[in-house]
Formats: C-alpha cells, structure tokens, sequence
C-alpha cells in the first residue's frame, strides 16, 4: 500500500526531474543567460536528482529485496547529480580555466573523508557526499541566482529578478534541508543534526520540505525560463522584420551554400522570388565576370570561419548584371562548428557607374571619345618601364590633320569639330583593340603600339593615312593626314621616342603633307 511518503518521493523526484529536462530542452543557441555554456551541468542535475528520487521510492515500495541495487543505485545517482550541481556552480564562479583545479580540490577531500570516516557504508557515504559536494553546489548556486552579474544582462535581468531571488532562496532552503540535515550518522555532526531529530521537533519528515523546495525550483525556473523564451522571440521577430523590411539584401544558407532564407530587397533586386531559390545555390547569381578562383577564395575565407567583403559582380533573372558590396559572416553552432552563412549586400551599381564615367571622363577627350594627353602619358610611362626589364618593342605613330587651320576658318569650328569626331572614328575602325590611341592635342593623335613588329606599324599608319584620304566629310570635302612613325630604342625616355615621331610627322608635312614618314629614313 502506498504512504503519503511515497506520494512526496514521487512528486520530489518527478519536480527536479522536470526542473532538468526544462533546462535542457532551453534552446541554448537563443539563450540570454550569461552561463550558456554551463547550463547542460545544471539540467544534468536536476534529471539525475529526479531519478535519484525514483530511484529511492522504489527500494521503499520493494523493501529488503531490493536493498543492495537500491543503495548502489542511488548512491551513484546521488553522487553524480551533486557533482554535475557543483560543476555547474564551479564553472560560472571561477570559469573554465579555474574549474578543473577547484573541482580536483573538492574531489580530494570528498575521497579522502570517505577513506577516513565512511567505513565504506552507504549511509556514511552518503552523508559525506551531501556535506563535501551536494551542499558547496547547493550553495553556492543559490550565490549564482542572487547575483545578476552572473545570470543576465540588466535589461533581461529585471524582467526576471524576482524568480531568480525566489530561485536562490529555494537553493539555499533546499541546501539545509538536503546538504545540512542528513540521515542519522555515526559521527558529529549528523549524530546530532539530521533527518531523525529534524523530524521528532517539527512532527514532518523532512523529504516533505525537500519536495517544497523542488516544486518552488520548477515553478521559477519554468517562469525564467518563459520571460527569457518570450524575450528571445521578440528579439528573433524584431530582426525577422529588420531583414525582411532591410534595404540590402540578405540571404542566409546552410553549410553547403544551400539557400535557407531571402528578404524582401533579394525578390526585388535579382528578380528571383523567394520560392525559386530556396533550396538552391547562389551560383543561379552568377554573372561570369568572375573567373573560378575568384569563387574558390571566397569559400575557403568563410569556411575558415573568416568574414568575407568585397564586392562582387551578380546577375538578374533577366541578366543583368549588377555590383553588389557583398558581406558573408560565418554562423557556429554551440558546438562552434559552421552550421550557415549570412550574406549581406548593397547594390552599388550607380556608385561603379558613376565611379567609371568619371574615372572615364578624366581620361577621355570629350571630343572625339580618344584618349586624352594624360592618359595616354599614362600608357607611354608603362611601357617604357616594361621595355627597361624585358625585350619589349614600342611603337609610335603621331598624325596631324593637313590644312585644319583653312577648315575652320572657311567651314566654321563647328565643321572642324565633326572632322576630328569622323577621323577618330576611322582611326579605331582601323587599330586593333590592343592599340592605345589617343587625341595628342588640338589636331594632333598619338597610336602607341606594343609587341608589334615595326613594319607593320608603319602599314598601320599607311592604312590609316588613305582610309582618311578616301573617306569624304561632311561640309568639307576632302581631308588629309600627315604621319610620324618612330620605335623606341633601348633605355630612351618617352620625352625622346615623342620627339622622333614628332620630327617625323613634321616631315611628311615638308615633303608636301598626306605622307607617311619613318624616323630615321629621311
């Protein structure tokens, strides 16, 4: 038949237990306790302590039969409920580095009581175990709740301050009534203060306020454990919405480059709806203006756990291309393994392309759309510092239009202005995309060619020469060029190789102009 006792066994044993699983089904990767980290220690307890219980109630309800499994049982169950408490504790106060060598501390002297006190009986050993290791734990946790520099950040902390006073209170009841009276021992002080004399003054057994305690433990840890829950999900809506309702677009996959999650601002830029790419990998995005190893270095940035940023160039469902500044951070899991990414990026399309006009304007002749003097000074500098390092021909063709004085003043400046436009125009229908053609100054323009055999620079400039001559403009009629060729010779500045082709140019102009003529052969 059961007793009321058995009745408080169960309910003890099923209130801690309940305490332990509560704590360990708290999604900790979501938790705003400060001792994340520990709280598998404190779950561990109160699952173990719930069976510990159990465990005891049923050596009662089977009697002697049962003694020696239940005393073995309950022993290890009880030892290890308390050590994992006083893990716990340990691990908060003095933290990982110290943990080991203070928990090696108590150990020590839990053993060496036993060897000198217990004889090796189960009722001494379990006298010692509550005094050395269950009443430090119980203690000192119930320190840990009453002092919120351990528990939360203030904000959080108010919200629960209460529960937890009530929480360290309990602890430190349940500290008396468990690490302080004992069962009745052979030596001071359980011989005097334990659960036989607790009982014959207050008339109830004391396993009755142990279970108070248990049920007052559950009914605040579950209430923490609510607010917290209910701060976590406001705070997981509140960024749901800031990404959703962001302006940068915001992607976030798995470990395999999976797409989990797109915002608002991801539909509305890559014309991609949420529905289409999920499940699927951001290489849909991908613009082909990036070669292989662009992509193999980013992944191997995140995969080492590095953030990524940079700025890349993507594609449109109807491609497009666009340049999004791209931010990829690695997320662990509590296990500090990757477990996803998110990626964050700000279309800076208008930013590039303003970026290139105007890096384009400074470099461009309005005019004409050549090259201007600065650029391709540029362009003279580079090459003359390569050929000082390596065997690399240079090539210079410098032409001037005939008579551009008498166009302008007979057709008007208008009138020259379109002749300069429709000679650069023929000149790039005739160089090739490698060649660096610029608008010298007023009439004149500068062909600078590289790894080019000479004498095809030189055919160059006959071809641009009647290409000009044949070609009929607008208003004017007929126009002619005269050209300058000159190669650049070991260790000459651009100065010199410029004068060459100058000299020459103006050479063709004395042999009577529409002429090309080559330094050096005149």
């Amino acid at each position: 038949m059961l007793l009321l006792i058995d009745y408080i066994y169960f309910v003890y044993g099923l209130a801690f237990f309940l305490f332990g699983f509560s704590i360990l089904n708290y999604p900790s990767e979501s938790s705003v306790f400060k001792f994340n980290n520990s709280l598998l220690y404190l779950g561990l307890f109160g699952i173990s302590h719930g069976i510990y219980e159990w465990v005891v109630m049923f050596g009662m309800l089977r009697g002697f039969a049962a003694e020696g499994f239940v005393h073995e049982a309950a022993f290890v169950l009880m030892f290890f409920s308390y050590f994992m408490l006083l893990f716990f504790a340990v691990s908060v106060i003095w933290g990982r580095e110290r943990r080991l060598e203070i928990l090696a501390l108590f150990t020590f002297i839990w053993l060496t009581a036993l060897i000198l006190f217990s004889g090796f009986s189960f009722v001494n050993m379990d006298i010692l175990t509550r005094y050395l290791l269950g009443a430090p734990g119980i203690f000192l946790s119930a320190y840990i709740f009453f002092r919120p520099d351990y528990i939360a950040h203030s904000v959080n902390y108010k919200k629960v301050k209460p529960y937890l006073y009530n929480l360290g209170l309990i602890f430190l009841l349940y500290g008396i009534f468990a690490g302080v009276i004992v069962p009745a021992g052979e030596f001071f002080p359980a011989s005097y203060l334990n659960a036989d004399t607790f009982q014959s003054l207050s008339g109830l057994h004391v396993q009755f306020f142990r279970a108070l305690c248990a049920i007052g433990a559950i009914f605040s840890i579950i209430k923490i454990l609510q607010k917290f829950k209910h701060e976590t999900d406001m705070r997981l809506f509140k960024l749901s919405r800031a990404l959703q309702e962001s302006g940068d677009t915001v992607l976030i996959t798995d470990k395999q480059g999976k797409i989990e999650y797109v915002n608002h601002a991801f539909e509305m830029q890559t014309g991609f709806s949420s529905e289409e790419v999920i499940g699927k990998n951001p290489s849909l995005l991908h613009s082909g203006e990036h070669p292989q190893p662009f992509y193999e270095q980013l992944w191997e940035t995140i995969l080492c756990g590095d953030t990524y940023r940079g700025v890349i160039v993507n594609k449109t469902k109807e491609g497009a291309l666009y340049h999004e500044f791209k931010t990829i951070v690695p997320l662990r899991n509590k296990r500090n393994e990757i477990s996803s990414f998110i990626s964050t990026g700000k279309d800076i399309t208008s930013r590039i392309s303003l970026e290139d006009r105007l890096k384009k304007a400074a470099s461009t002749d309005h005019l004409t759309g050549a090259a201007n003097r600065s650029q391709c000074n540029q362009w003279l500098k580079s090459a003359i510092e390569r050929a000082k390092n390596s065997d690399f021909s240079i090539s210079l063709i410098m032409f001037d239009i005939d008579n551009f004085k008498y166009v302008n003043d007979t057709f008007g400046h208008n009138a020259g202005d379109d002749v300069l436009v429709t000679i650069a125009q023929i000149v790039r229908s005739v160089v090739r995309s490698s060649d660096m053609f610029a608008r010298w100054g007023g009439e004149e323009f500068l062909i600078l060619q590289v790894e080019t055999d000479f004498e095809d620079t030189i055919s160059l400039a006959e071809r641009i020469r009647r290409h000009i001559k044949e070609h009929t403009f607008k208003d004017v009629g007929r126009v002619t060029v005269s050209l300058g060729v000159a190669q650049h010779q070991n260790q000459e500045s651009i100065e010199s190789l410029v004068k060459k082709a100058d000299r020459a140019m103006y050479q063709a102009k004395k042999e009577g102009k529409n002429t090309v003529v080559v330094d050096g052969r005149y």
